[in-house]
């Protein structure tokens, strides 16, 4: 079984693999669902040991919803994790990116870009109501919210 640095090192070296990957929707799915099982982790380990790091929740349900709370974040992505029909799923969508931030893409995304009117391909988390949001955005704002807040 792994131990919960390894949990915590299995989510940076897939998300890592995600960030060269930005069209994967299963390497997206992937880092997610690891992120979705971090608090059955966490809570697992510290419930008996150091219960002020589990918040002090008496259940898992408990610490989820608390979890929820203090990450947005974290709270797309348990609800991504339920799949639920009314939830938000993922998808590729075309999304236009601003001259000001040409540099930061790669010659590739530049390139396509070039001949796609300023737009590339990304995964998105979409809800029912239109919203979308940059999956690896939520991903690398929890795993860094997951970094400042556990001590693994």
């Amino acid at each position: 079984m792994l131990t919960l640095a390894d949990h915590f090192a299995l989510v940076d070296a897939e998300y890592e693999a995600s960030l060269k990957a930005l069209l994967s929707i299963r390497q997206a799915w992937l880092v997610a669902i690891l992120i979705d099982h971090l608090p059955d982790r966490v809570f697992a380990t510290y419930r008996d040991t150091a219960p002020e790091k589990a918040f002090n929740a008496e259940d898992l349900p408990a610490y989820r919803t608390i979890l929820r709370e203090q990450s947005p974040a974290l709270a797309t992505i348990f609800d991504l994790c339920a799949m639920r029909p009314e939830g938000p799923t993922l998808k590729v969508v075309a999304v236009e990116v601003p001259i000001a931030e040409y540099h930061k893409l790669s010659v590739e995304d530049f390139m396509v870009s070039l001949y796609n009117q300023n737009s590339v391909q990304r995964v998105v988390v979409a809800w029912g109501d239109g919203r979308q949001e940059l999956v690896h955005e939520v991903l690398g704002e929890a795993v860094r919210w997951w970094r400042t807040t556990a001590s693994v």
